[in-house]
């Protein structure tokens, strides 16, 4: 887990703060955010296939590719960086092209099949973004040098949730059903990715369901993206550690 340089209550002050500005975005929904896509974070290729006609514990023959499980940086023009995670398998962005994102609810995408994953699987997606994804560097926590596998790991979890022909009704229900073996969506990567996809998957609901701010951009013709909203206390909470440093010494 990463080390904090503060204390778990500001962290946890971190947290609250972003879940609050869940309301924000409603308020922006369909605003533009017009964006070029400037590189890929950290990541691996993972062999994958997704067939939508096939049940969550399908296990008939299905073709893979492989495709990249990485995280993304979109930039705007005026300077504003938002760190994301694809929520569509097989629609692409490419490198240096600009999109018109519609800003929209993260339950409201991916717009490409097999469509919006609504409300049971964002509680999913919430959860797994507040407990594997830094609220101040917006990357997966950790050691830099498990962030590759963890990274890719994050991003099939993601497709899972949402391109899985789940039948529960719940997210306790889905994630009870979430396997990366059998399936809609299916991959086979590497045994350090399996391992932290198992880690992501397994700490999903546990204690109950977690919940930051995620929002969702959406395009027809490209890649939909979820990513986390910062809270407006991140910064401050920056120049709290570094004063506490200062002090320390």
């Amino acid at each position: 887990m990463l080390k904090s340089t503060f204390g778990d209550g500001a962290r946890m002050a971190l947290v609250f703060s972003v879940a609050a500005l869940g309301g924000v975005l409603a308020s922006s929904a369909n605003a533009g955010f017009v964006a070029t896509f400037q590189s890929y974070g950290a990541g691996q290729y993972a062999s994958s296939g997704y067939r939508a006609s096939d049940a969550w514990d399908s296990t008939a023959a299905l073709n893979f590719y492989s495709i990249r499980a990485y995280q993304h940086q979109f930039a705007s023009a005026t300077g504003g960086v938002r760190l994301t995670w694809c929520a569509e398998v097989y629609q692409g962005v490419t490198l240096g092209a600009t999109y018109d994102f519609a800003e929209v609810s993260v339950e409201s995408v991916p717009t490409a099949p097999p469509g919006e994953m609504g409300l049971e699987r964002a509680t999913i997606v919430r959860d797994l973004v507040a407990r594997w994804i830094d609220p101040l560097t917006q990357l997966v926590i950790g050691e830099a040098s498990d962030r590759a596998a963890k990274s890719a790991a994050f991003q099939l979890a993601v497709w899972e949730i949402t391109h899985e022909n789940f039948t529960a009704a719940d997210a306790s229900g889905m994630v009870g059903q979430m396997s990366l073996a059998t399936g809609a969506f299916r991959s086979a990567p590497g045994d350090a990715v399996l391992n932290w996809y198992a880690a992501m998957r397994d700490s999903l609901g546990i204690d109950g369901f977690q919940s930051v701010a995620v929002g969702g951009l959406s395009n027809g013709q490209a890649q939909d993206q979820i990513y986390l909203i910062p809270g407006p206390s991140a910064a401050a909470l920056l120049m709290l550690a570094g004063c506490c440093r200062r002090r320390r010494r």
